[in-house]
């Protein structure tokens, strides 16, 4: 099954801005949102006010939340990978591990009580997700998601993104990846915005294009 996502970023976005971004978007079939707390820099009980309201409202819209995190964040709110509760009490369903841990702690997240995905960031030739697996892990409460790359020449190349994403595709994970709009206005949680694709090849490609691509790989 094939879903098409959006990204929103609170912190560069107002609260009515991004609920008819979302409300757009769900009128032509997106089904997931791609949100960042990596570049948010608010106390954890402004984060949760605040993220509590956008998602409540994009869950009413029939989206599913995944949340871009990493060991840094989890210190910052106060957050153990032995106790999920934060983001379930903020009404996400997953968080993304752009950073990761040791890979027994992805493991053991999987389990957590909440029913929160555990998303694994794919664009490493390491060998993460072979140790996260050797851990047992919940596989379906684990998937995995690409990077984005919003600098010019910094975006994967083709060999590379398949290289990584058939580590994945091997533990039958679902996957998904970074398509970038080529809109003046488009931006993304960093200063630079030369596009937020996955592949560099896409940089500069009609959004149809990029997407038609994906789904062809």
């Amino acid at each position: 099954m094939r879903r098409l996502g959006v990204s929103i970023y609170p912190e560069k976005s107002s609260i009515e801005e991004i609920f008819a971004y979302l409300k757009e978007m769900s009128e032509i079939g997106a089904k997931r949102i791609f949100s960042c707390l990596l570049s948010v820099r608010k106390p954890a009980n402004e984060i949760k006010e605040e993220f509590t309201k956008i998602h409540d409202y994009a869950k009413s819209l029939g989206y599913e939340i995944i949340l871009d995190v990493n060991p840094s964040v989890f210190k910052e709110l106060g957050v153990s990978y032995t106790d999920l509760k934060f983001f379930h009490d903020i009404h996400a369903d997953g968080i993304r591990m752009d950073g990761g841990f040791s890979g027994f702690e992805e493991a053991l997240m999987t389990y957590n009580p909440y029913g929160l995905k555990v998303e694994i960031n794919m664009s490493s030739s390491t060998h993460t997700i072979d140790t996260i697996m050797d851990y047992q892990p919940n596989r379906y409460q684990l998937c995995a998601c690409h990077n984005f790359y919003p600098h010019d020449y910094t975006g994967l190349d083709l060999d590379f993104f398949l290289k990584c994403s058939e580590k994945f595709r091997h533990y039958g994970l679902r996957t998904a990846a970074f398509i970038g709009s080529l809109e003046k206005d488009a931006y993304g949680p960093w200063p630079t915005t030369d596009g937020l694709c996955t592949l560099e090849m896409h940089r500069h490609m009609p959004i149809d294009i990029q997407l038609k691509h994906l789904v062809a790989l």
